[in-house]
């Protein structure tokens, strides 16, 4: 069986394990929610042409954070582009949503709890249940991030001049076809919804942990 890699997979692992609730399970859990945190900025960088291979191949959140922030400077706004083709009315939409600065911040933080465990440690329960706060505020975060058709935003590829989409669809989502129409240069206009991720989590509960 292989081990699947996708920020998605690590989203998944994730669960399973906080839903265990043991403390050994709650370190693997941070370990899931760290790796896949870092997948999804890799996923998203690996996109962005003009950004040096060199800061593509940094691990640390902090930095992928700061190299895709400094191309897009969107912040922690979530982003619905609405295609409409001029020839026919059709519509394709397509949502961004990036690594929020927050979810950043808990992947850096649970880091502190991936070393070898002093043994006084392990008797105070008021670390374990940090970590359990922690994890479960980052789980509907980092399903948030994963919840995106689009890999990155939208960008002009300057030697062609043709804009570069780069959508994740799951199985025979008719937005494939019409991408295609969209990068090929038909006719559109599109609208631009920005939305903050807070408030998208407020209004969402089924993003929580069952």
């Amino acid at each position: 069986m292989s081990y699947s890699v996708a920020s998605s997979n690590y989203l998944e692992r994730m669960k399973s394990q906080l839903s265990m609730g043991t403390q050994a399970s709650l370190i693997y859990a941070a370990l899931e929610l760290r790796c896949g945190v870092e997948a999804r900025l890799r996923e998203y960088i690996e996109t962005i042409d003009h950004i040096p291979n060199v800061q593509k191949k940094d691990w640390a959140v902090v930095k992928l954070g700061r190299s895709i922030e400094s191309v897009y400077r969107t912040g922690d706004k979530i982003m619905i582009f609405t295609i409409t083709f001029l020839e026919d009315g059709a519509q394709l939409r397509m949502t961004y949503t990036p690594v929020s600065k927050r979810l950043q911040d808990i992947a850096n933080r649970v880091g502190d709890y991936l070393h070898a465990i002093k043994p006084e440690y392990i008797e105070d329960p008021g670390r374990w249940q940090q970590l359990r706060d922690l994890l479960t505020e980052a789980y509907p975060l980092l399903k948030l991030a994963n919840s995106g058709e689009l890999v990155g935003l939208p960008l002009i590829h300057r030697p062609t001049k043709r804009i570069n989409v780069h959508a994740l669809f799951v199985g025979e989502d008719p937005r494939h076809k019409m991408l295609s129409r969209f990068t090929q240069g038909a006719a559109h206009r599109v609208r631009i919804e920005y939305i903050d991720s807070i408030q998208l989590l407020d209004c969402n509960k089924s993003l929580e942990v069952e």
